[in-house]
């Protein structure tokens, strides 16, 4: 298989996974490319995802660093994944956003931690079929298949073994914007509810007392993973991005951070919304 120029969510990956094996093994890269017969700066395109290896390339690398033949064969597979993976960092249209769905469910899959920023709708992981499908339109002839996908994503944070830490973030004006019907609403709500129960969630409200925070530039979802770089994901209509560079990510760890402060604590942010329920379900 030919090595190919893809700076691609799965070659991204892959190279964080090489550059740890590397340095478990405690080498350099330069001792790395000397024992392969490389150029460094082979290594390091590989590493950075900038070029993805061949799954022979791939096999090489783990037999010097003397990893096992199951890490072998996964990190080979990582490697023919990546070489068939589009490349899709900024995307625009109908094209682009699919695009980007793929990368991002790629990262979602890979993460070890979500922070979901939520200003205007519901996190997309925290959302429900019906309220799916008020987003979407019924008059959208793929709204099953959008349905499915959104719900299909939880998984990641509902499922029994090794679920993702994720933290969502959202504005008090969401938890009363109502998307679809009332009974939409208030089914939402509860939902926030009943997942912010979970060991592995955290539902943070940011109250209007909190005046401007991050949260009112734009919503934005960081991704963090065990032996990768943080990433960020974008949306907007029709267009979304990822940022990998590091001073921009950095940006965006320490918004995370500022809205940590501002935002209610996890349990008070749960009888927050449990009170909003109550009102609703108590107002005719």
């Amino acid at each position: 298989m030919a090595e190919t120029t893809n700076p691609a969510p799965r070659a991204y990956l892959l190279g964080s996974e090489l550059r740890y094996a590397r340095t478990q093994a405690h080498m350099t890269m330069r001792d790395l490319a000397e024992r392969l017969d490389l150029s460094h700066s082979v290594i390091v395109r590989w590493e950075n995802g900038s070029r993805v290896p061949s799954s022979d390339s791939v096999s090489a690398v783990c037999a010097v660093l003397g990893l096992s033949s199951s890490e072998r064969d996964r990190l080979a597979e990582m490697a023919r994944e990546a070489a068939a993976e589009p490349a899709n960092s900024v995307s625009v249209g109908s094209t682009g956003e699919q695009d980007q769905l793929a990368a991002l469910l790629e990262y979602e899959r890979n993460a070890s931690a979500i922070t979901d920023v939520a200003p205007v709708l519901m996190p997309g992981l925290t959302q429900t079929s019906d309220y799916v499908r008020a987003i979407v339109g019924t008059e959208n002839g793929d709204l099953d298949k959008w349905v499915n996908m959104r719900l299909g994503r939880k998984d990641i944070i509902t499922r029994r073994r090794n679920p993702t830490h994720y933290v969502a973030f959202l504005l008090e004006v969401v938890l009363h914007q109502q998307i679809g019907d009332r009974e939409t609403h208030i089914d939402q709500l509860h939902h926030l509810i009943e997942l912010g129960k979970c060991d592995n969630v955290e539902i943070r409200v940011i109250p209007t007392t909190a005046g401007w925070t991050p949260a009112h530039t734009g919503p934005f979802v960081l991704l963090e993973f065990d032996r990768a770089d943080p990433v960020v994901h974008l949306e907007h209509h029709r267009s979304s991005a990822t940022l990998r560079d590091k001073d921009d990510v950095t940006a965006y760890l320490e918004a995370r951070d500022h809205l940590a402060r501002a935002a209610m604590t996890p349990e008070d942010s749960i009888g927050h919304i449990a009170a909003v329920v109550n009102r609703l379900e108590n107002t005719a």
